[in-house]
């Protein structure tokens, strides 16, 4: 048994020896073709190299054309990386990421004058409709789609106001105004609006002249509006005060008597006593007399002073 599948063994190894040796000397023979074979595959391959491996660079897309076999737009966009194709096939490169536009644009307002405007645009295609976009516009729909919306969209707009709303207006509402113009205009493209920002308004230099003379004028009426209501409000505070003392006047006439003047009299007299000042307190007569209080350590000249009389009291008679 052994013996037998030795021999079997042995022959399969020399078959396969046979079979290469054979293998081997066709190779020898067409040994020309063979790497003549191997050379038309190389230039083939490196003379369209960049038409097989195609790189998508980051922020990128692409969207691959079929020239033979399912023929068309493939309806997938292609990521970021790698992207091995045929090389009669072609695919289009495209930016996904915000892209920035700026257009300057004359535009004429609601009573015929040019106004220049400046406004940046901000946008992106929709990656999930890429195809689409190159089927209907292309990869240079920026100049086919973009400029042409901002261009209407902000002549619609300003057109509705006069230069006098284009320079106190706030410039956000204008901005929203245009943008929402230029989604309607591209509405059925597969593009996204991040925003429309209005830069700069130039307004020609006599309006933009006459325009601030009026508001500086506009401010100082303002002004004096402003005093005139401080004024009246000040006279409403005086009046209120008038008021506020009569009504205080009146209530305290309401409770003073006689008899409480009289027991204040009375009282403050007291204090005036016991105070450690030198003084003289004279009581005045009558039933409402008051204390006359005389400080005489005020002014001790005055009570230094001697008492005079007229002359014609020490007998001296007056000259006729």
């Amino acid at each position: 048994m052994e013996a037998q599948t030795t021999e079997s063994v042995a022959s399969a190894a020399g078959g396969l020896r046979s079979m290469a040796s054979r293998l081997l000397a066709k190779l020898q023979r067409h040994a020309i073709k063979i790497a003549l074979g191997l050379l038309i595959f190389l230039f083939f391959l490196v003379f369209f190299f960049d038409s097989i491996f195609i790189t998508v660079y980051p922020g990128h897309a692409g969207v691959l054309f079929k020239r033979f076999f399912n023929r068309g737009t493939v309806q997938q966009a292609y990521g970021e990386g790698v992207n091995i194709i045929f090389p009669w096939d072609k695919m289009y490169i495209y930016e996904t990421r915000v892209r920035k536009l700026i257009q300057e644009v004359n535009v004429l307002t609601m009573n015929g004058l040019t106004v220049g405007i400046k406004v940046s645009v901000r946008y992106h295609p929709d990656r999930g409709h890429l195809p689409l976009l190159h089927q209907l516009v292309g990869p240079d729909y920026d100049e086919k789609i973009i400029v042409p919306a901002t261009i209407s969209s902000v002549r619609e707009v300003i057109g509705k106001y006069t230069p006098e709303e284009l320079y106190t207006s706030k410039r956000h509402v204008i901005q929203d105004e245009v943008l929402i113009e230029a989604i309607q205009e591209t509405g059925r493209l597969p593009i996204i609006y991040d925003a429309i920002i209005v830069e700069s308004i130039l307004l020609p230099p006599q309006i933009n002249d006459a325009i601030e003379a009026k508001l500086r004028q506009e401010q100082i009426f303002l002004e004096y509006a402003f005093r005139l209501k401080r004024e009246q409000a000040e006279v409403d505070r005086k009046r209120i005060e008038a008021e506020g003392i009569r009504t205080y006047q009146q209530i305290i006439a309401q409770s003073l008597t006689k008899d409480l003047l009289k027991w204040q009299g009375i009282q403050a007299s007291l204090d005036l006593a016991k105070s450690p000042n030198a003084k003289v307190v004279v009581f005045g007569s009558g039933e409402g007399g008051l204390p006359l209080i005389l400080n005489t350590a005020e002014n001790p000249a005055a009570a230094a002073l001697p008492a005079t009389s007229p002359p014609w009291a020490a007998g001296a008679v007056p000259a006729r």
